[in-house]
């Protein structure tokens, strides 16, 4: 592994620790490729900037307050793999749970990521809550 790997994967995770501690969807979208990959439990597999900025705007109209921490990372064989706590208030009830992205950079942008959480702490809180569960349920625009 290359210090010039390991320097350009230090400062995207630094670019994405500052956008998940004051996320948007357009913070977000700027590290990613055009022509990304993202894959993911509770969404079907998106592709390209266009999916993924609905796919956002969407997640951000649902739960708002979303924010995530960096806690650790690694980068091995050119993949980086970042391990993120997320946390948001979904209805009244505090949520957190632990990601594990594993991502392929083009450049300085996620070409490919693939997410790993258990989505079950989401599930119970999206379902006590009327409005989050509306706003879950309400037919995507196209």
């Amino acid at each position: 592994m290359s210090n010039d790997i390991t320097a350009s994967a230090e400062a995207f995770v630094t670019r994405f620790a500052d956008a998940w501690a004051e996320p948007t969807p357009e913070r977000l979208i700027a590290l990613v490729h055009p022509d990304v990959e993202l894959i993911q439990p509770f969404s079907r597999n998106l592709v390209g900037h266009a999916q993924v900025a609905r796919w956002l705007s969407r997640t951000f109209a649902i739960v708002p307050d979303l924010r995530g921490e960096v806690l650790s990372w690694a980068d091995r064989d050119e993949v980086l793999f970042i391990e993120v706590r997320l946390h948001a208030v979904i209805g009244r009830r505090n949520v957190e749970w632990v990601a594990v992205d594993r991502i392929t950079l083009d450049g300085d942008r996620v070409r490919r990521r693939v997410a790993h959480f258990d989505p079950v702490p989401l599930i119970v809180p999206i379902a006590m809550s009327p409005r989050t569960l509306l706003r879950a349920l309400r037919p995507r625009r196209r």
